[in-house]
């Protein structure tokens, strides 16, 4: 294990060895068997930390979805991926990087430079990178998911929202469960965990999580099925009662991945003014007249669905789909009543992940390599993080107050390397290209034919990153009557960016000089233009001969290419980003004399809040680090919350307006070494509109309906960016791009789940229906695949969908065993979850599919 990881295990084995003494809280008891199998005819009540205290859901002055264990089970929700199914304003998906979005707002990429939109907490631990989001939800007591910026009381500010995940603790019982479940595709799964007292005050608890899945996406290029999943991990908890007035919670995780990334087919889209295709008339390895170079489309379309058909793909050998990330971490939690008005909680975590080679961006689609994107070695991450909070009450209880300090301390390293193609230009068009004007189209077979470097054909970028953060917060709640309350907080922030950046590249003489030596090339063209004459025609395909002297010796799938003796680019950056976030709530609960009959409880709340997400360095090629502006949201949120019918039906409602300053997106630019760059750069301001339901309704015992909705409007009010063939061309010409469609994010979400349970002699029966529908979802990342999906969203976005899930359990009657049977996508929809489209570069849209039908069984054993 690695070294700082075991020097916080210390503290879970000091607490093994500690002087034992005796604690007198209490523990729920067991639940009875009558207790077990009973049907309830009311809605239990949910409690939430989202304010660092717990509180009743429906007294919580936030827009918050909490779910138990239990209703994850009902659900079967096994990822936290799948909450995208059920929680209104939030998309989920797994694909290349995992992106989580609420509100429109999310991270669209998994570089270790950029800090998450939605940050997510494990037992208030905040896990700093996007790899390791999407956890299996393995012995997890609750998720909560808070919308909105939360800017005041969690560790990280963050500009999205905040996922909150707390595992089941140790008790004083022994007791356990395993669980086991078999689908299709090859997918089994193991899990379960042990609960022992060790004394009367000390309690441990293990857990382990194994899943293997075959996969469904056939790559007809090697032998391997991508999206499978190879995932196994273990978590160790000890729970210590020190006195009547302290308690230490500490926790261990492993986990390992070893899996396939979800496999991707293409769709070429416009190409006539792509920079790559026919902006520049660029011949390919393949391309045999300059005048319709048709390589680079129809190496995206040797990868596309009509050509291969349904769940298959051709993404050529070594195309670096293994997905492989070690996470360790440990975690302390420390509660400690210092006075009966007064509690401290200190939390220490320490986190040490490497993650494999990978590829980040497959840009052109296809089995070639013409235009790919690669983390080439492993990267390094590691983390420290110290949070201290006060939770107390002043004037009788009158006011509840929490305040405290968070610091994180986190390095990271990340070997980017982007890989191209040697191109051919026409004798016609090379005195355009070089003089930085659109060429015009060749004559038909073309002239003389050059070749040489465009865009450099390896690219690395040696990217290291140290993070300082610091946080100072307070927030606190005033009980002004029985039913108002006030709640005020504000929280400094001060985040410190140093990187360092390495470019190195292709020696370009070199590569001239082995041309030359072929006897097949003449010398440069026009002295230092790096294009050499080939010595036959365009028929002989000019571009793969030249590409035939550069193999790949070493057999990584990359063509091997001399590197410059020296770094093209050296660079360091240092600044610290600064920011106070201040929010305010004021709700008022209604006296339940004065509400309707058949009204239980009825919650206003209206609050203003902000959120802060730290500016970043982004190395941009050979051009070196650029810096990304902080993206900062401003959120006006009115919501009510309603309990009715004796707790049968609980309905909760918010809409909001948010003012969305320089938006952190992925763009597509240009070096000024022509190298295209897949980069962060600010989108300047937008806007956000929405509202949000939620709904759980029990009208009979037994019968459950659960249903969501959400409606946003997105809008860009100042976008501006370069126009990329003018850009590659040496020229800097500015495009309006606010009238385009957030990406990634649907307007419309809605969901519908029903289930009933049929208590008879044998056990219960409950069998259970979900229902999620998506609006059209756009995933471009330039000005020209806009202008596309606005003629057909197919060709840079997915139109709208539904999914289906259906589930069948059954319980005994004494409640310690339960099986299932479930289907879901029942009907077999077919979906894009991503990636990308990019018409003005190279005009494809790289597309993943969303998991196909999906059937098993799982059996559960308490014990």
């Amino acid at each position: 294990m690695k070294n700082p990881v075991a020097l916080l295990a210390s503290v879970l084995c000091a607490g093994m060895i500690a002087p034992l003494t005796s604690f007198a809280q209490s523990s729920p008891p067991p639940a009875t068997n009558e207790q077990t199998k009973k049907v309830s005819n009311s809605l239990e009540e949910v409690l939430v930390t989202a304010r660092r205290r717990r509180e009743s859901l429906q007294e919580t002055p936030i827009a918050v979805t909490a779910l138990s264990g239990a209703e994850l089970k009902e659900r079967g929700i096994v990822n936290i991926g799948e909450l995208t199914k059920s929680v209104p304003s939030v998309e989920i998906t797994e694909s290349v990087s995992n992106l989580i979005y609420i509100r429109g707002i999310g991270q669209r990429a998994a570089f270790a430079r950029v800090d998450p939109t939605v940050g997510v907490y494990l037992d208030n631990i905040f896990l700093p990178r996007a790899d390791g989001h999407l956890m299996d939800t393995v012995d997890v007591e609750n998720i909560q998911v808070l919308r909105g910026p939360q800017g005041t009381l969690f560790g990280k500010n963050t500009t999205g929202g905040a996922m909150v995940l707390t595992l089941e603790k140790p008790k004083a019982e022994t007791e356990g469960y395993l669980f086991g479940s078999l689908g299709n595709y090859g997918r089994h799964q193991f899990r379960g965990a042990y609960n022992t007292p060790f004394t009367d005050n000390v309690f441990g608890r293990v857990a382990f999580n194994y899943l293997k899945d075959e996969g469904f996406f056939e790559d007809d290029s090697q032998d391997e099925t991508n999206t499978s999943k190879g995932r196994l991990s273990l978590m160790g908890q000890l729970r210590w009662e020190i006195s009547a007035s302290a308690l230490l919670d500490t926790l261990l995780y492993v986990g390992k991945i070893d899996e396939r990334l979800p496999g991707s087919y293409c769709t070429s889209i416009n190409g006539d003014d792509a920079v790559l295709v026919r902006g520049l008339y660029l011949a390919w390895p393949g391309d045999t007249d300059p005048s319709n170079p048709t390589a680079y489309e129809e190496n995206c379309r040797s990868n596309s669905r009509e050509r291969l058909g349904d769940l298959k793909s051709n993404m050529g050998p070594n195309n670096m789909m293994d997905r492989k990330l070690d996470t360790y971490l440990a975690a302390a939690t420390l509660d400690w009543e210092l006075r009966d008005d007064l509690s401290m909680k200190i939390v220490v975590g320490a986190r040490n992940e490497t993650k494999g080679p990978l590829i980040s961006s497959d840009q052109d689609g296809g089995p070639q390599n013409f235009n790919e994107s690669f983390t080439t070695d492993d990267g390094e991450r590691e983390s420290y993080s110290f949070e201290l909070q006060l939770n107390g009450t002043l004037f009788d209880g009158a006011v509840t107050y929490t305040g405290g300090a968070f610091v994180m301390e986190e390095t990271n390293t990340e070997i980017f390397t982007l890989i191209n193609s040697l191109n051919g230009l026409d004798a016609q068009t090379v005195p355009f290209v070089l003089g930085g004007a659109r060429p015009p189209q060749p004559s038909p077979g073309g002239t003389v034919p050059l070749v040489g470097i465009l865009v450099d054909p390896r690219l690395d970028s040696d990217f290291g990153l140290r993070n300082f953060t610091q946080a100072y917060f307070f927030q606190g709640s005033w009980d002004m009557t029985e039913q108002l309350e006030l709640t005020l907080g504000i929280r400094y922030t001060a985040e410190r960016r140093q990187s360092d950046l390495e470019v190195r590249g292709t020696d370009r003489n070199a590569v001239g000089q082995r041309l030359l030596q072929t006897g097949r090339f003449t010398p440069d063209f026009a002295g230092g233009s790096g294009f050499y004459v080939f010595n036959g025609v365009w028929a002989q395909d000019p571009v793969g001969i030249a590409m035939s002297y550069f193999p790949d010796v070493d057999g990584d799938g990359i063509h091997d290419f001399p590197y410059a003796a020296e770094p093209f680019r050296t660079d360091e950056k240092d600044n610290t980003f600064k920011k106070t976030t201040p929010m305010a709530s004021l709700s008022y609960q209604f006296p339940e004399e004065s509400l309707p009959e058949h009204w239980h409880s009825f919650m206003i709340y209206g609050t203003w809040s902000s959120g802060f997400k730290s500016g970043f360095f982004e190395p941009k090629g050979v051009d070196g680090l650029q810096q990304v502006e902080p993206e900062e949201v401003e959120n006006r949120e009115i919501g009510f919350k309603l309990e009715a019918f004796n707790r049968s039906l609980r309905f909760n409602m918010a809409a909001y307006d948010m003012d969305f300053d320089n938006q952190q997106l992925i763009q597509v630019d240009a070096d000024s070494n022509n190298n295209l760059v897949v980069i962060y750069q600010n989108a300047g301001q937008s806007a956000i509109r929405g509202i949000e339901m939620e709904t759980q309704w029990m009208p009979s015992p037994g019968l459950m309906i659960n249903f969501s909705a959400s409606h946003n409007d997105y809008e860009f009010t100042e976008f501006n960016d370069n126009d990329l063939l003018q850009a590659a061309l040496g020229q800097q010409v500015t495009v309006d791009r606010s009238d385009e469609t957030f990406p990634v994010s649907p307007e419309t979400t809605a969901s519908f789940g029903i289930q009933y349970s049929l208590d008879t002699d044998v056990g219960i029966f409950t069998p259970r229906l979900d229902y999620s529908y998506k609006s059209d979802v756009y995933y471009g990342l330039d000005d020209g695949a806009h202008t596309v999906y606005k003629e057909n969203k197919d060709n840079a976005g997915q139109s709208a969908y539904s999914v289906v899930d259906l589930r069948l359990s059954w319980q005994n009657r004494e409640g310690d065993l339960t099986a299932a049977a479930f289907v879901k996508n029942a009907l077999d929809e077919r979906y894009d979850i991503g990636i990308a489209a990019v018409a003005d570069s190279v005009a494809t849209f790289f597309q993943t599919y969303g998991d196909p039908r999906r059937f098993g069984v799982e059996v559960r054993k308490h014990f």
